[in-house]
């Protein structure tokens, strides 16, 4: 009788159970529906499709603007990030809106790199055109900024000391390891090919290389002649006296007020007042941020010709992977995998209202046989319509090899390009097992049968035999750059070595046909292909959604009072080295094609 009872109130607390985990599980369902009905709603609420006459249209961008727009999570609203390309379709468009009266550039929130720079002054300077005005406001200048407001009819900023106009030059900081690593006892074999493919020195040396530092400094020497030429040019100032002000740091950490002594700024008040001062009856004039000017009717009408003939813009923007990468990389960052864009290539080559192609490239490069790959579809698609390159930020070593074979190849005056270069760091903790008393015993057959192995160091046999196959693989660098670009094999072997270059030093060696921006490339495709009406059609992928569900984690660990993102300062370089060997991880045992340092703005 006992059993019985027992058993039927199992039976019981399990049917409750059931009917609990039931009723959870549905009602999760539910709020997740209705969260993302909140979102849709929220998103298609917050898009405005008209301004009222007599609107400024304000640009404030961050420095981490996106090239691929893509879906994200902020504040639990689902939201377009605005794109480069599209902000600078939009400001064209207000340069004919009758309803924008003219634009103002925030200069608290004008982070354009170098490069974006030039495809930014393209798009005000045909904005200007129209007569409008464009002016610039900010309570701080950096250097990027600044340069960004330059192009402004009139700055102006707050007249406060506590204000900042912060004019440094070019500088970066980077970090070695080795004396860390013979600590632990961890050591690195880096093989690499020619003097400037100087990628992973940071692992097995106490300081930067003289070829490191001369390619780095030539990068920053052009962006500041470029700057001194643009603060001359437009402010009335000599090219001398502006380069004695930076040099000097007569200009780093000054006040508007010395800003405008120095003829360096137009004028200053403060921002409400300054708004009001545009004004042309009693009330202050509307002020519209970019990013919802771009949902408005008038712009999407300039951005979407419904022209039958297509463009297609296809991203290639991040390090460069096969298929089988850690996905805690790609939540982190973009990503090139051939798996992806070789889908969308094909797709565009097989599109009969597509006539040609624009592959916008903005990578440092990464694994030899996904640039291959790529490479590859490139040459497939060319056979059926053209494809030109428009290069970001940076469009080097991997990034150029996947770029070489297309049929024109645009660069920026800035970007950073060649790097023509192949290399493999393999790590080894024979040291550190020595230190904490691992004893490792191996059997092998085959003499090189144990070269990835990371618990011994690299044995003569196993290092000729790398540096055997990555130079298999820089010939083939190589030879597809002087079939891609149509230059001597003798030219090829003057220019690559790992050496990085400028687009300007690019142009003149043959790398890229043309100095500008994406809209360039398009426009230039275009006109090969005679087409008078056209539209661009940019290519889709699920990157947006892999970072939108990566801020959605984010926000539910802020929410349990774990702010991931926030990481101390002094923890900074640690988390720095952590990347890095994250992506280490994803490209060891493979030849690299890889540029040797991020070179900051």
């Amino acid at each position: 009788m006992a059993s019985k009872i027992a058993s039927g109130l199992k039976r019981f607390i399990k049917d409750i159970v059931k009917r609990f985990y039931t009723l959870l599980v549905t009602s999760a369902v539910v709020v997740i529906i209705a969260v993302i009905a909140f979102w849709g709603i929220k998103v298609i609420s917050s898009n405005i499709k008209t301004i009222d006459p007599g609107t400024y249209v304000e640009i404030s961008m961050p420095s981490d603007l996106t090239e691929n727009p893509y879906m994200y999570v902020d504040d639990w609203a689902v939201e377009k990030d605005i794109s480069m390309f599209n902000m600078l379709s939009a400001i064209k468009a207000a340069g004919t809106d009758p309803n924008v009266e003219g634009l103002i550039l925030d200069m608290d929130s004008l982070g354009f790199s170098s490069q974006h720079y030039d495809e930014f002054e393209k798009a005000v300077e045909e904005y200007k055109t129209s007569g409008k005005k464009i002016y610039a406001f900010g309570n701080g200048a950096s250097q990027n900024s600044y340069r960004n407001a330059l192009l402004a009819d009139s700055i102006v900023m707050t007249p406060s000391q506590s204000a900042s106009f912060n004019i440094t030059g070019y500088y970066a900081s980077y970090s070695y390891y080795k004396t860390l690593f013979d600590k632990w006892g961890v050591s690195y074999t880096v093989v690499n090919t020619g003097p400037y493919k100087t990628y992973g020195e940071s692992y097995v040396r106490d300081s930067i290389s003289d070829q490191q530092r001369e390619q780095v400094l030539e990068v920053y020497e052009s962006r500041l002649k470029n700057f001194i030429e643009d603060v001359s040019e437009k402010r009335g100032i000599e090219k001398e006296r502006v380069q004695q002000m930076v040099d000097s740091g007569e200009i780093y950490l000054i006040s508007p007020i010395e800003a405008k002594e120095k003829g360096l700024i137009d004028n200053l008040d403060y921002r409400e007042s300054f708004i009001e001062s545009l004004a042309k009856g009693d009330e202050k004039p509307p002020v519209i941020g970019i990013e919802k000017y771009v949902s408005t009717n008038y712009a999407e009408s300039h951005m979407k010709n419904p022209a039958s003939d297509k463009i297609a813009v296809i991203y290639a923007e991040g390090g460069i992977y096969m298929s089988d990468i850690n996905p805690s990389i790609i939540d982190k960052e973009p990503s090139i995998i051939p798996s992806r864009i070789c889908a969308q290539i094909e797709a565009a080559a097989k599109d009969d209202e597509v006539k040609g192609i624009v592959l916008r490239v903005n990578s440092p490069g990464g694994s030899a046989l996904a640039s291959e790959i790529i490479h590859e579809s490139i040459q497939r698609a060319k056979e059926k319509k053209p494809v030109y390159v428009s290069m970001g930020q940076v469009a080097a070593s991997g990034g150029y090899y996947m770029s070489a074979p297309a049929d024109k190849i645009f660069a920026g005056e800035d970007t950073v390009t060649g790097s023509i270069g192949v290399v493999a760091v393999i790590p080894s903790v024979e040291g550190l097992f020595e230190k904490i008393g691992i004893n490792q015993d191996t059997i092998s057959r085959g003499e090189n049968a144990s070269v990835f192995d990371i618990s011994k160091d690299m044995s003569e046999s196993e290092k000729n035999a790398l540096q055997a196959n990555i130079d298999k693989v820089y010939a083939e660098f190589k030879s597809r750059v002087s079939t891609g670009r149509g230059i001597e094999m003798e030219q090829v072997e003057k220019i690559a070595g790992g050496r990085v270059w400028t687009g300007s030093q690019a142009l003149e060696n043959g790398l890229v046909d043309e100095l500008g921006g994406l809209g360039d490339a398009i426009q230039a495709l275009a006109d090969q292909l005679k087409l008078e009406e056209y539209s661009v059609e940019v290519a889709q992928n699920d990157a947006g959604y892999k970072k939108a569900a990566f801020k959605i984690r984010e926000k539910a660990a802020k929410l349990a009072g774990m702010d991931r993102t926030h990481i101390p300062a002094e923890l900074q370089k640690v988390q720095e080295f952590l990347d890095e060997y994250d992506r280490l991880e994803a490209w060891s045992k493979k030849p690299l094609m890889l540029m040797p340092v991020e070179i900051e703005d």
